[in-house]
């Protein structure tokens, strides 16, 4: 019998013997998207579980990071679960460790899945009260309607109370054979100690993992553009609107215009937009906009809060300062702060070790490359505002506004 493939796990390390911290993380490249069919929410639950299950016969993991002083979360996204700490030097060897154990071999009994279960199901109860974040499901849905993309992160109380003890076993199975795994750390620990940590975790047990199939073939390809949509009904209470469209993919070269593109319609007082909604015609306090990539797929969205009387002006003010960017092209000097504005974003990212570490571990699961905050800000100052005049109207041909609460 000829022994299965085998793929090694990535390990990236920034160490700066001048810190007296080391963040840590470890990331598995299975989120909501690859939930199995009738689990929605199995990543999410799988999340918790790592967390606060106890980790061989002592404390969970959680507890002996806290134990040592550290910081420590985790959490769950479309394409990814992602475990984080940032502990004395002195003691990242052990958590290492721990982090390892608690992915590759937990030992949950019933009482802890039907106990974490519960507090996810709260979890639920509170985003679903909170129209801030129902109202971006809602967009997902749309964006990515029929897809695993467009898929709760938590999944829905339905699903979730669906979940199984063995259910939920097979899908962490299913995780370790399929998902690429990467460990990422910035801090005072040097890489050979982070490797033998690793080792004493198990981590050497990746090589028993399969290669992985082609997981995004497997779910299918992402559908084409949405056709566009707009609020028909609003509500009569303060609501929450979101409205935006289709990114490129973690991949493509175009993303960058995005990013610009969403600091240039975001909350900074420097934005033409914050000077239409906010200076000019005060239709909004709070609001932002941000893109984000997958691996396939992306997502640009605008979100603000606002009056129920002033929600419809809002929506058509955007819709106005986003056609004038695509057809008569943003300014230069707007231009030139945006790009300015996402320079300062990747430069934090990369000096605060543990946005780092996350970032690092993040991008290699998503697409195979080790992410260079260097090579982001080079890119960054490449947009021209040719490029920016174009993503402007790729997403204004299929933007989709949902606003929540829903109207009555």
């Amino acid at each position: 019998m000829t022994p299965s493939p085998t793929f090694d796990v990535p390990v990236v390390v920034h160490h700066d013997p001048s810190l007296r911290t080391t963040s840590l993380c470890v990331a598995l490249g299975f989120g909501a998207r690859h939930d199995p069919p009738g689990l929605a929410g199995a990543a999410h639950m799988l999340e918790h579980l790592l967390m606060s299950a106890p980790l061989g016969d002592g404390p969970s993991l959680s507890e002996r990071i806290e134990d040592r002083g550290g910081d420590c979360n985790a959490s769950t996204g479309p394409e990814s679960l992602v475990i984080h700490a940032q502990v004395l030097t002195e003691d990242a060897a052990d958590v290492a460790a721990w982090m390892c154990h608690a992915l590759l071999d937990p030992q949950w009994d019933r009482a802890d899945f039907d106990g974490e279960r519960d507090v996810v199901l709260q979890e639920l109860a509170a985003a679903v009260s909170d129209d801030a974040d129902a109202v971006q499901d809602a967009f997902f849905s749309r964006l990515f309607d029929g897809h695993p993309l467009g898929s709760p992160v938590g999944g829905r109380p339905g699903t979730v109370s669906g979940l199984t003890l063995d259910s939920l076993r097979e899908a962490h199975a299913l995780a370790l054979r399929t998902a690429p795994i990467a460990v990422a750390a910035a801090g005072g620990l040097p890489e050979d100690a982070l490797r033998e940590a690793l080792e004493c975790g198990g981590l050497g047990l990746a090589a028993r993992h399969e290669v992985p199939d082609p997981r995004l073939g497997s779910l299918g390809g992402v559908p084409g553009p949405p056709v566009p949509q707009a609020v028909e009904q609003w509500p009569d209470s303060f609501c929450w609107l979101l409205a935006g469209g289709r990114a490129p993919h973690a991949g493509d070269p175009r993303r960058h215009a995005y990013t610009v593109l969403a600091h240039l319609l975001g909350g900074s007082p420097a934005s033409p937009l914050y000077a239409r909604i906010r200076n000019q015609e005060a239709l909004a306090y709070d609001f932002r906009s941000w893109s984000r990539n997958y691996s396939d797929s992306g997502a640009w969205r605008m979100l603000a809060g606002c009056e129920p009387d002033k929600a419809p002006r809002l929506l058509e003010a955007f819709r106005d300062v986003l056609r004038d960017v695509a057809e008569d092209g943003p300014r230069e000097q707007d231009v030139a702060a945006a790009v300015r504005r996402a320079t300062v974003e990747a430069v934090r990212e990369a000096e605060a070790p543990l946005d780092r570490a996350v970032a690092v571990a993040t991008q290699r699961i998503l697409n195979e490359r080790v992410w260079d905050a260097e090579q982001e800000i080079e890119a960054l100052a490449a947009v021209t505002a040719a490029d920016v005049a174009r993503a402007a109207a790729e997403l204004g041909a299929s933007l989709i506004a949902v606003v929540r609460p829903e109207p009555k």
